[in-house]
């Protein structure tokens, strides 16, 4: 069964996604997901709820606010702590269905929400079991691989400048969320993830807009969830890690205790939504399926 939810969060943002829950009598293990920076709910989290679906686990997936069908201003604005906030409201929302089991309730989150629930999965002991995607581990270190010195020094002069704007009264500024141009300051892409939009957005643009706020990408590059990952245990822990990020996540792995593994998959950040699909999607059914079925 698949029905529309709503929920919600702390300050009164309505945040809406999805509820599928599998035959039979419940109540069911459940895994609380979201998307990653920019994206909607619609990308992969289908895929994998369907997979959880097959071994008797249930999946609530809600849009990010700011973003898909959720609430909140302004739109298209990523608040890292915020966000961590709206997880644990989930697993609360969650809590309260009749047909989900609250004793047996994981989390799973990919790119910038792998990090999420780093952080969630350390404070928060109602969650079960962990798997964390290509994580968003370390904002900084992630700003000095993605630019370079002069074009950091620059994104940090426009962010002072957008603080400021924003400060008097002035609407934020927005930058593309992707662009064609492998060189460009602003995202520092790959072909890959130009590649990955592309496919997703022509795929399901119902929601997708090729922007984020300015103010997005100075949050992110603050945001240092590679540090919760010592306090999870004993939460069981997965990491799914691409081959291009082993050297900057596989620290936080090694800084995480028993019970945990990872799984690398071979190319980059984004062949885990493509050619590395079925690895990964696999390997977090199998951690699901030991962590959540009893």
């Amino acid at each position: 069964m698949i029905r529309d939810i709503e929920f919600h969060a702390d300050d009164g943002t309505m945040l809406r996604g999805w509820l599928k829950t599998p035959d039979g009598a419940g109540p069911h293990p459940v895994v609380v997901m979201t998307h990653g920076a920019g994206g909607h709910k619609e990308w992969f989290l289908p895929g994998l709820s369907d997979v959880l679906l097959s071994i008797g686990v249930a999946s609530l997936a809600y849009d990010h606010r700011n973003f898909g069908q959720s609430e909140g201003q302004p739109r298209f604005e990523i608040d890292p702590p915020q966000q961590i906030r709206d997880y644990r409201t989930a697993i609360t929302f969650a809590s309260t269905l009749p047909e989900l089991d609250k004793s047996r309730i994981g989390i799973f989150g990919t790119s910038l929400s792998g990090g999420h629930v780093l952080v969630v999965g350390a404070l928060d002991r109602r969650v079960k079991c962990v798997v964390s995607q290509v994580p968003s581990v370390s904002g900084a270190a992630s700003s000095t691989r993605r630019y370079h010195p002069e074009e950091l020094n620059e994104n940090r002069r426009r962010w002072d400048e957008d603080r400021m704007n924003r400060f008097l009264g002035k609407p934020p500024v927005t930058v593309p969320h992707s662009v064609d141009d492998p060189n460009d300051a602003i995202a520092g892409q790959s072909s890959n993830r130009v590649k990955f939009f592309r496919t997703l957005s022509a795929h399901d643009n119902r929601y997708w807009k090729n922007t984020l706020t300015l103010r997005s990408l100075e949050a992110m590059a603050d945001y240092e969830p590679g540090i919760y990952a010592r306090l999870i245990s004993p939460t069981p822990l997965l990491m799914i890690v691409s081959q291009a990020e082993a050297q900057l996540a596989l620290p936080t792995y090694q800084s995480a205790l028993e019970p945990k593994k990872v799984v690398i998959t071979r190319g980059d950040h984004y062949d885990p939504y493509m050619d590395e699909y079925d690895t990964a999607t696999g390997a977090a059914r199998d951690w699901f399926a030991q962590w959540l079925i009893r």
